[in-house]
């Protein structure tokens, strides 16, 4: 999957949720982002999706009737995030809301039953929730990850799912 399709996709999901938590982002004019842009063309929409996840992040943290009533769209964008280190953010919000077996609970799912970019971003995920100790959903998680793997017809994505193996 192309980086513009992943960062649309993303995008996507960040704008599902913050317009049901009723927030309104606007696009300011700053000339360093339309520079940046000039050298790495999917710059100005990366700062857009880091800005709008942190709109979410600050509307969500430390209140659990929100992420309770918005915990699918939340999902639904965290497992829309490939980037290494961002969905710490969301997953962090999630399992201080709801708790880190639920937040697990719907990874995995979203490993065994999403598309190969959910199944992706699921796994880069993980790390953000997983518990200290290996157990049972560290295992069923493992093997779900391989099964995605063996099932992957995308190249990015069997690429991404094969290097997890390695982080």
């Amino acid at each position: 999957m192309e980086l513009g399709t992943r960062l649309a996709r993303q995008e996507a999901r960040l704008d599902e949720l913050v317009r049901a938590l009723g927030l309104e982002w606007t696009d300011p004019d700053d000339p360093r982002v339309a520079a940046l842009g000039e050298r790495q063309p999917h710059y100005p929409q990366y700062h857009r999706i880091g800005h709008k996840r942190q709109l979410a992040v600050r509307e969500l943290t430390g209140k659990r009737a929100p992420v309770e009533q918005h915990y699918r769209l939340v999902v639904r964008a965290l497992v829309a995030d490939d980037d290494p280190s961002s969905p710490r953010w969301l997953a962090a919000v999630l399992v201080a809301a709801v708790g880190r077996r639920r937040v697990q609970e719907s990874l995995l799912r979203a490993v065994e039953e999403g598309d190969p970019y959910q199944q992706v971003c699921a796994v880069g995920a993980w790390r953000w929730v997983q518990s200290p100790l290996d157990d049972a959903s560290g295992e069923r998680f493992a093997a779900a990850r391989r099964d995605a793997l063996t099932k992957c017809q995308d190249p990015w994505a069997r690429e991404q799912l094969t290097a997890a193996d390695t982080r």
